[in-house]
């Protein structure tokens, strides 16, 4: 997975490559770099993106199946076989929308001395509902 992260004024950018049509991508550390130098209350986090969505959950050696069963867990809420009304007016990926809003489009989280004020376990997730394609996220201090 190819990743880089271009510096902007006020906002940061953190392009990837996803790999799977349905995908959990860890981006804890791509924020964490964007973020180096910054100083606020807080880090929005937000996924330009209508086919995905960006979550708080868990991760690491405790918890490394967490990211699987979510992704396993949204294809089979929402059935890509379903009869989908806008799939008539030429949409490929209808089910890719609905996941999307089921995650969120942006996570606010504090900032505690500069640094992300994470729990132990939490990781922060680029959830991809219509891969494998180049990703932003958009990352800006308050």
């Amino acid at each position: 997975m190819l990743r880089s992260a271009y510096a902007g004024s006020q906002m940061r950018t953190v392009v990837l490559h996803t790999q799977l049509k349905t995908q959990l991508v860890d981006v804890t550390a791509e924020v964490r770099e964007v973020l180096d130098g910054q100083t606020g209350q807080a880090a929005v986090i937000f996924v330009p993106h209508t086919t995905a969505g960006i979550v708080l959950q868990a991760s690491g050696a405790d918890a490394s199946g967490v990211a699987g069963d979510i992704e396993t867990a949204l294809e089979q809420l929402v059935d890509e076989a379903w009869s989908w009304q806008h799939t008539a007016e030429g949409d490929r990926n209808p089910w890719a929308h609905v996941r999307s809003v089921l995650t969120g489009s942006s996570v606010t989280i504090p900032l505690e001395n500069g640094q992300l004020a994470l729990g132990d376990l939490q990781t922060i997730f680029l959830c991809e509902f219509d891969g494998p394609r180049e990703r932003k996220i958009y990352v800006s201090v308050t």
